[in-house]
């Protein structure tokens, strides 16, 4: 029985507010759900349909995916199940694809039918100020009050401070006539268009967060100083990582033992082969980024789609295998770490100077769909005459963002570091699908 009143509209059942979408074609069903809570409401619905075999299920904090294929598919099912994080958030990603499905689907149906759901759950982060000037650790709510709270770092040393929901906005939730200021003060306060006041705090958009080795967020980005990764935080400068898997240092986190708490309060990970040597690491924002992987005639694709958007759309990475990659050692990779870290803008890269053995080379672009790529490698100078890569990645000219350049180089030259080693191809709103010359 289901819980409240369906109420149809060409295609789509409205829920409240809620929408559920049905697709048909001759081999199966896509059921698109733009609902809080999928996983409570995906048996009524499939109860509902009475189509119940082999459901491709996306579940996301804002929306879900089904694929329903029909019953005289059943005996050529294949299960596989990729799990991750999204924001915070637990997410499993079921995948049941029977043989026959895929060579009737192909890539192009099944990767059109998972991006036309993630653009509903992407959005960019953004941090709270507190009144006195700290940051929100967590969610800037009511949470049962007639102001709007937050628990804080720094501030005025108390566990909770007023913030506001969005800019121009007191933590009354009244509109300011006045800047959100502190006014010569010691904490953020607007006045209301009815002469009275009160606390407010700031906010900060940020495409991608960072965080310190010990879990506080990064003002600015972590980049290299004095040799180590560093970012400002709440607290002063602290420790960084500029990759989910690389230490502060710049060192690579051991394959079997990558970033995470293993039982403390702050991230860690092996940086050696003998169970010795440990060093912290910092948590990213690119932490929900799961790898999914989907076949055709001709080739295997693999993409994860990053759980923030930039101004120029959803960012979704492609992995592709790349057997040429000349493996470096630690020291080698510590320096290309910081080479890397010197892109400050995607259309210019640094120079290693006249003693570096580590260079960037550009190679031929790529026209793949009206879009035109660049291909760039990291080269390590083996001799003279002899170079050869250890990392690769392909973006799309008109981007922006040096930060997520730096991203797909540091995510190339890890898994160079510990095969298989990859290409990474940036693309945005939809995967690069067109094939990478390595040659």
């Amino acid at each position: 029985m289901l819980p409240c009143k369906l109420t149809r509209k060409n295609e789509c059942w409205k829920i409240k507010k809620s929408f559920l979408c049905l697709r048909e074609s001759p081999s199966f069903v896509v059921l698109l759900s733009f609902l809080p809570f999928c996983p409570l409401f995906f048996p009524l619905a499939l109860n509902k349909i009475r189509v119940l075999e082999f459901p491709l299920h996306i579940n996301s904090k804002k929306a879900c995916l089904l694929i329903i294929v029909p019953e005289q598919l059943k005996k050529t099912e294949q299960v596989e199940y990729l799990e991750g994080t999204e924001g915070g958030a637990a997410i499993a990603i079921h995948r049941v694809i029977p043989k026959v499905l895929k060579k009737r689907m192909g890539i192009t149906i099944t990767l059109l039918a998972l991006f036309c759901v993630l653009p509903f759950t992407f959005s960019s982060s953004v941090i709270y100020y507190t009144s006195y000037k700290g940051i929100c650790r967590d969610k800037c709510g009511y949470h049962g009050s007639k102001y709007t709270w937050c628990k804080q770092y720094g501030g005025n040393g108390k566990d909770w401070d007023y913030c506001s929901l969005e800019e121009g906005l007191s933590a009354e939730g009244k509109k300011c006539t006045t800047s959100c200021d502190s006014f010569g003060g010691s904490y953020r306060y607007c006045y209301h268009k009815d002469g009275g006041w009160y606390y407010c705090g700031l906010q900060k958009e940020q495409d991608f967060l960072e965080y310190s080795q010990v879990n506080h967020i990064c003002l600015k980005n972590c980049r290299a100083t004095q040799g180590s990764f560093h970012c400002e935080t709440i607290y002063g400068l602290q420790r960084c990582s500029p990759f989910h898997d690389i230490t502060p240092t710049g060192l690579p986190c051991h394959n079997n033992y990558r970033c995470a708490t293993y039982g403390h309060s702050s991230y860690r990970c092996l940086t050696d082969d003998n169970n010795s040597i440990w060093d912290h690491c910092g948590r990213k924002s690119l932490d929900g980024c799961v790898w999914v992987t989907y076949e055709s005639n001709s080739f295997q694709v693999e993409v994860c789609t990053l759980s923030n958007t930039l101004k120029e759309g959803k960012v979704i990475l492609r992995r592709e295998r790349r057997d040429n990659m000349f493996p470096p050692t630690k020291e080698e990779f510590k320096n290309a770490v910081h080479l890397i870290d010197k892109i400050m803008l995607v259309t210019r890269h640094p120079d290693p100077g006249p003693q570096g053995s580590i260079n960037f080379h550009k190679q031929e672009d790529i026209f793949c769909k009206g879009i035109n790529y660049t291909s760039m490698e990291l080269h390590i100078k083996l001799s003279d005459e002899t170079t050869e890569p250890i990392a690769h990645v392909v973006f799309p000219t008109f981007l922006s963002s040096a930060h997520l350049l730096r991203l797909a180089f540091y995510s190339s030259l890890h898994s160079t570091f510990y095969p298989p080693a990859y290409t990474i191809a940036v693309s945005l709103n939809e995967p690069m699908l067109c094939f990478i010359d390595h040659q």
